[in-house]
C-alpha cells in the first residue's frame, strides 16, 4: 500500500522537475540598438547590422567559411553623402552577410511603455550611413535598416520630447522573443549612510530585494558628470537566499550609469527589472553599459549574461 502512494508522488515530482527544466530556453539572443539619426533632415531611426562592405564569414572554429562580395557599389561622387540607399541588386549580399532573410521580422520593443512594433524585413530599405566625418570609401559606412519617425509613435512630456530609442531593444528573427510584461523601474531607497561615504540602497519588487552599495563617485564619460560608483548588486528572495551577486565596479570595460531618480535638472530611468524575454528568467539591467547599450543580466545563476549578445557600437554618430 505505501508503495502505491509513493509511485504517483514520484511521477508528479519528475513531471514538475521536467516542466521547470524545459520552461526556460537557452538559445543566444542578439539584441540591437535603435539609433536616432538627427544630423540631417529628415531625422530617422537606424538599426546597424554591419560595418564596411567587404564581409568575411567564419565558422565556429575560426576558419574562413564564406567571402561576401562588396555590398556597396562604386560611387562616382566620392562618397560625399552621409546616407545612401542600397540598390536592390546588392540587397541579397547584405542579407547573407547579416545572417537574416526576407522572411524575418524586425521587432522593436519599448520596455518603458510595454509596446511592441513589428516590421517585415521584406518591407524595409537598407541604407549605408556615414560613421565619421571623412569617409573615403565604403569601408567607412555602417549598413542597416532605417525607420521613419512616424513608424514609432512619439510620446510628449510637459516640456520635453520623449525619444523611443532611449528605452528600446531591437531583435531580428522569425518570432518575437519579448515577453511583453511591463518591466519595473527600480525605486532606490537609501538605507544607510556611513562616514566614509559608502551608501547602501534598497529596491523591492517581484517579491525580491535588490541591495546596492555605492562607493563614493566616479566620472561618467557618457554623461560628462560625476555619479555614484556602483559596487556589488545582490538580489535576495523573501527567504533571504541570494539569487544574484555581481560586482559591476571591477569590470572596467563597462561605463557606469546614473541611478534612477532626479539629479540636477534631469530624471534618470536606467535600472529596470522583470520578465523581458519569453521562457527565460527575470532580468535586471541598467547599472552599466557597454558600447552604448545597458548590460542585461539574468537573475538566475544558470543563465549567464553571454546568453544575450548586445550588438551596439559607440562609433555610431553622424556629421553635421
Amino acid at each position: 500500500m505505501p508503495i502505491k502512494k509513493i509511485i504517483p508522488i514520484c511521477i508528479l515530482f519528475l513531471l514538475s522537475y521536467s516542466f521547470y527544466a524545459i520552461g526556460y530556453t537557452r538559445e543566444q539572443l542578439e539584441i540591437f540598438k535603435l539609433n536616432l539619426v538627427d544630423g540631417s533632415e529628415p531625422k530617422f531611426y537606424f538599426v546597424k547590422l554591419l560595418q564596411g562592405s567587404h564581409i568575411v564569414i567564419y565558422d565556429k572554429d575560426g576558419n574562413k567559411k564564406q567571402s561576401i562580395q562588396p555590398i556597396f557599389p562604386d560611387n562616382e561622387d566620392g562618397y560625399k553623402k552621409d546616407k545612401y540607399q542600397l540598390p536592390q541588386k546588392y540587397r541579397q549580399s547584405f542579407l547573407t552577410a547579416s545572417g537574416i532573410s526576407e522572411t524575418d521580422n524586425l521587432f522593436v520593443y519599448n520596455y518603458e511603455y510595454n509596446k511592441l512594433y513589428s516590421f517585415p524585413i521584406s518591407k524595409l530599405e537598407v541604407f549605408a550611413i556615414k560613421d565619421d566625418c571623412f569617409p573615403t570609401d565604403e569601408k567607412n559606412y555602417q549598413f542597416g535598416f532605417a525607420l521613419e519617425l512616424n513608424q514609432l509613435p512619439q510620446d510628449y512630456d510637459h516640456n520635453d520630447t520623449y525619444d523611443p530609442s532611449d528605452t528600446t531593444f531591437v531583435y531580428i528573427g522569425k518570432e518575437n522573443p519579448f515577453a511583453q510584461q511591463q518591466l519595473t523601474l527600480l525605486n532606490w531607497q537609501k538605507i544607510s549612510d556611513k562616514e566614509d561615504k559608502e551608501y547602501y540602497y534598497l529596491a523591492q519588487t517581484h517579491g525580491l530585494h535588490y541591495y546596492l552599495p555605492t562607493l563614493g563617485k566616479v566620472w561618467n564619460h557618457l554623461e560628462r558628470d560625476y555619479y555614484p560608483k556602483i559596487g556589488i548588486l545582490v538580489v535576495k528572495d523573501s527567504k533571504n537566499s541570494i539569487l544574484f551577486n555581481h560586482d559591476y565596479f571591477s569590470t572596467t570595460i563597462y561605463s557606469t550609469l546614473p541611478l534612477n531618480g532626479k539629479d540636477k535638472d534631469h530624471e534618470y530611468k536606467n535600472q529596470w527589472t522583470g520578465r523581458l524575454f519569453k521562457n527565460k528568467p527575470l532580468v535586471v539591467f541598467g547599472f552599466v553599459s557597454i558600447m552604448g547599450c545597458p548590460v542585461i543580466d539574468f537573475i538566475d545563476s544558470s543563465f549567464p549574461s553571454y546568453d544575450i549578445r548586445l550588438r551596439c557600437d559607440l562609433r555610431f554618430y553622424s556629421c553635421k
